[in-house]
């Protein structure tokens, strides 16, 4: 009888350690920030309107960026619902910030000023 009740409590733990790790494992997955995206911006620049579009592939994203003076490519990482990405253009830009569902916001440098941004996904 004792032996049963020692192995019914090994497989509760094992039963619990199983939907422990299933949740870690969902709340690592990355955020889908794959589409295009409408950027306000303000800060030491002034105000900016821009536009990007995002490919992503696991944690990794790529895509194009268009602002009122220049355009260029992105490269950067989504981890859960952390975002950052680099922008290669005229003046460089760096992005960080978090993800919920279809918006963004985070700040963002170039040029040694830095700013604040939001973004909003496009239908």
């Amino acid at each position: 009888m004792k032996s049963r009740k020692s192995l019914g409590k090994i497989l509760a733990q094992l039963i619990l350690l199983a939907v422990v790790a299933t949740i870690a494992a969902a709340q690592d997955k990355p955020a889908n920030v794959a589409g295009s995206w409408t950027i306000d911006v303000s800060g030491g620049s002034g105000n900016a309107k821009q536009t990007m579009t995002l490919t992503q592939d696991g944690g990794k994203i790529t895509g194009t960026f268009k602002g009122p003076r220049q355009s260029g490519t992105i490269s950067g990482t989504v981890d859960g619902n952390n975002i950052k990405f680099h922008v290669a253009a005229g003046i460089p830009l760096d992005y960080t910030g978090t993800v919920d569902g279809d918006s963004m916001s985070g700040t963002m440098s170039g040029r040694g000023k830095t700013g604040d941004w939001k973004a909003t996904r496009t239908k």
